[in-house]
């Protein structure tokens, strides 16, 4: 029903417009309720331990979908296992202007150009606050974290760290956002010096607010863009186990345009299908040059349960899911999950 009726009637409008409608829905009550209703499904032989976390399903949301932390109780009703609100910085921002998403049905991809829309980490802290009461106990809350557009590269660690001691109660792990190609210069931070002040000063800030809150320290992963050299992975793979943080998010968009036939596209982070090949190569490389040193999430070009199983093949811990979801729909959540119980 969602693909022959309810998508259509979707696509007929602005790809922005329908995607705050979406989460306006999904941050009530009643259609998380109705959700859960139709969609709830887990088996204990689907969880996955990684880090200091178990997860009751390998299956993710990833970053840019609930940039507000609004919508968390939608995506739990919804069956997956974790959910990464976010991108949240210190201020609010209104990114980039509009428009910013566009839609390419015919290859089943988009290309979005937002640049950290937000409303800025204390109304973000605020939101999982109110909205975690409500969620299941073995759902997990990862936050995404960005830096504001005007921040210098040099203090850009000062960012991450206002974030991340900002949401550290409410948060289940963190990700550090680095490669999203929409906010300029960003993709800057993953040179070497830049990384490693903001990695190590994140776990310097992790073990001090250990000592002060109950919380343990918390996770954290390193999302990467698929458009690097191999020199540069490298660099980023060595700095990541050398501040001993938990894994990779492989990967944010990209900028190539490779995979598409010949033409002239907006400009912006390319994701879904297009974005696949790019993302597992990347995903291969890792796994290939970290061994077990490293945790993966992968991320990129996910609508089948082929597409989950490819990954966890390849050596990833766990998946993210964003544009397979739009073209998709809520049910493809629980359609894997039950392929995975029936091939394990």
């Amino acid at each position: 029903m969602y693909k022959k009726i309810i998508r259509p009637l979707l696509f007929d409008y602005d790809p922005e417009k329908i995607h705050n409608f979406t989460i306006n829905r999904l941050s009530g009550s009643l259609f998380p309720s109705l959700l859960k209703l139709f969609l709830s499904f887990e088996d204990k032989r689907l969880q996955r331990k990684v880090g200091r976390l178990t997860f009751r399903n390998p299956i993710g949301l990833a970053a840019g979908m609930d940039k507000n932390a609004v919508a968390l109780a939608g995506w739990d009703a919804m069956g997956f296992g974790f959910a990464e609100a976010g991108t949240v910085t210190p201020l609010p921002q209104e990114g980039n202007p509009k428009p910013r998403m566009f839609r390419l049905p015919k290859y089943g991809g988009i290309i979005n150009r937002l640049g950290f829309n937000n409303a800025g980490a204390d109304e973000f802290e605020k939101n999982i606050e109110h909205v975690k009461k409500n969620l299941c106990n073995d759902f997990i809350v990862g936050v995404n974290l960005g830096k504001n557009k005007h921040t210098e590269l040099d203090d850009a660690y000062q960012d991450y760290k206002f974030s991340f001691e900002k949401c550290f109660e409410t948060a289940d792990y963190f990700t550090i956002n680095v490669s999203s190609p929409n906010t300029e210069g960003l993709r800057q931070l993953q040179q070497k010096k830049f990384l490693n002040e903001i990695l190590s000063s994140l776990q310097k800030l992790n073990k001090e607010l250990d000592t002060t809150f109950s919380d343990t320290m918390k996770d954290i992963y390193l999302k990467i863009a698929p458009d690097l050299t191999e020199a540069e992975l490298d660099d980023i793979l060595q700095v990541s186990i050398d501040n001993n943080i938990t894994g990779i998010i492989a990967t944010n968009t990209t900028i190539s345009r490779d995979t598409l036939p010949e033409g002239i596209y907006e400009t912006g982070g390319l994701s879904g299908k297009p974005l696949e090949p790019i993302a597992n190569s990347v995903l291969k490389y890792i796994i290939k040059n970290t061994g077990n040193k490293l945790a993966v999430i992968a991320c990129g070009g996910i609508s089948s349960f082929d597409d989950v199983k490819e990954k966890l093949d390849l050596g990833a811990s766990l998946v993210q899911i964003y544009t397979g979801l739009i073209y998709e729909g809520p049910g493809m959540i629980k359609k894997i999950k039950k392929q995975m119980i029936q091939n394990l």
